[in-house]
């Protein structure tokens, strides 16, 4: 009897990190769960990082599964990552080859991955529209499946954007814009879709909002091409084999699982599946964690002092991830100052280019011996570190992930896209984190909330005022009762990927779906 052929599957995502790691964990589980080879084909900003992602998902001695993943950098701008053309041209000339089953040039290492057959399935992230064309451009035939890592709310807000019954209209109105104005096609989108407004929006499992509610903060940065994912994200939905998203079952409203459910039916796809968390479980991981923390002595030192000073849960960590920074700094520093006054520890982790802390400002937090300010941090290792009490965060969903996977709760600070959606579901629905309002700003964020009618004012005597309040009930009863529902969704969340667990049982799923 002849030996079975191996499953062969390609995976492509490179913008952002937040969609790329999640699938360094999915190739992981495949190769552990089937006779399978990966090839994950991704921009080179994020080679280096895979690499190292990719080993923290395997254990000492399995040097050979990690070997069946193989890792190709795509060629990308220089200085705009969203820029698509170079990358996508890129993909283009590599997933030729990978058809083909011919070695593959990596503009990464400079060197060639090995030819391998013809791939079975092709995963693309959400945001890889291009990559979809490409590939079925030159194989119809080919399976294809996509992968979205933000939350089921994001999905909805990005999916439903666009009238399924005006699509063609609409894009036909975004040509007509471009052509009389020269504008991009993401800057056409946005005209065409009109900004914020008053309109009440019912989005399902969550309580009633304004329509600007999804817009609490002005931007430091241009969206850029943003808004033609409003246009790409439904054409993609509707041509793919499936949909799976690296969310929890336990933390996503079940009226929005039952949304997309129904709604992959009418469209004759597959189920939505839920993999997440798509995270490393691996003794390796917890190793690297201990190793990451070593490596900075300062981190290290500041995280010791504070257990033996304030003991266990007692830090603050904050971060608003590698882009994302206030228009108004001053009630960053504000929050601080609170933090300062209460004797609370904290790191701040302020990666954003966009962030300048102020001479005065370092100076102040490293004189009270309480703050420590770096440039990056091993945030995973830091939020499963037992000094650490909350997650002062944007909001993002890898962050919330990473922060209900280690049992911590949140205190929230959203900008923009999923945030707000994300942030009212952690509040009012599963009751694990905070927001933080007075720290909204811009024509939007200024405006009343209508789940509670109130209107924030902004002033910094404002922001400190809720700060204050914030930080008391989080360090009471009220923070103690978040972090007994944050600890009951980790423990939710660590049962997904057990055997029988829902999680798994979707991959298997998913893997039967490419066999069939």
């Amino acid at each position: 009897m002849a030996a079975k052929t191996p499953l062969h599957i390609a995976i492509a995502a490179d913008l952002g990190w937040g969609h790329v790691r999640p699938l360094c964990a999915l190739a992981a589980r495949i190769v552990r769960l089937r006779d399978a080879d990966v090839t994950l084909l991704t921009a080179c900003r994020v080679h280096g990082l895979c690499v190292q992602e990719l080993a923290r998902n395997f254990e000492d001695g399995e040097d050979a599964l990690l070997a069946r993943i193989r890792l190709v950098g795509l060629a990308q701008h220089e200085t705009n990552m969203f820029d698509r053309s170079v990358v996508v041209a890129s993909f283009d000339a590599a997933i030729q080859r990978v058809l083909a089953g011919e070695p593959v040039p990596c503009a990464a290492t400079k060197g060639e991955v090995p030819a391998l057959r013809a791939p079975d399935a092709l995963i693309v992230d959400i945001l890889g529209h291009e990559y979809f064309e490409s590939a079925r451009k030159h194989s119809s035939a080919l399976k294809t499946f996509v992968s979205m890592p933000p939350s089921l709310l994001a999905m909805h807000a990005l999916s439903t954007k666009v009238d399924d019954e005006r699509l063609e209209e609409q894009k036909a109105a975004v040509e007509k814009i471009m052509k009389e104005t020269g504008k991009t096609l993401g800057q056409a989108t946005d005209q065409m879709m009109g900004g914020p407004s008053d309109e009440i929006v019912t989005i399902p499992g969550l309580p009633p909002m304004y329509n600007y509610e999804q817009y609490p903060q002005e931007l430091v940065f241009d969206q850029g091409e943003m808004g033609q994912f409003y246009l790409t994200v439904p054409n993609l939905i509707r041509g793919c084999n499936g949909l799976f998203s690296a969310s929890m079952a336990c933390i996503e409203p079940p009226e929005m699982i039952d949304l997309f459910t129904k709604f992959m039916a009418t469209i004759g796809s597959e189920p939505l599946r839920l993999l997440g968390p798509l995270l490393p479980q691996t003794k390796r991981e917890e190793e690297v964690e201990r190793r990451e923390i070593a490596r900075s002595p300062e981190i290290s030192s500041f995280l010791k002092k504070v257990l033996e000073k304030h003991g266990e849960r007692s830090m603050l960590y904050i971060s608003f991830g590698t882009v994302f920074w206030s228009t108004q700094p001053e009630k960053v520093w504000t929050f601080l100052d609170v933090l300062l006054d209460k004797k609370i520890p904290f790191i701040m982790a302020h990666a954003s280019p966009f962030c300048q802390v102020p001479d005065e400002t370092m100076a102040k937090v490293k004189a009270s011996g309480t703050g420590l300010f770096v440039p990056w941090a091993p945030q995973q290792a830091i939020l499963e570190h037992s000094a650490t009490g909350w997650f002062v965060t944007h909001g993002g969903f890898n962050g919330i992930v990473e922060s209900i996977h280690a049992g911590v709760p949140m205190i929230c600070w959203p900008f923009f896209g999923d945030q707000p959606m994300n942030v009212v579901h952690l509040t009012d629905n599963l009751d694990v984190a905070y927001e933080l309002l007075e720290v909204r700003n811009g024509p939007w964020g200024l405006k009343p909330i209508y789940r509670t009618g109130v209107t924030p004012t902004g002033t910094l005597d404002a922001v400190r005022a809720e700060a204050s309040t914030v930080l008391e009930k989080a360090f009471g009863k009220d923070g103690a009762r978040k972090r007994v529902n944050v600890q009951k969704l980790r423990d939710a969340a660590l049962e997904l990927w057990k055997e029988g667990g829902e999680a798994r049982i979707a991959t298997e799923q998913l893997l039967d779906s490419i066999t069939a």
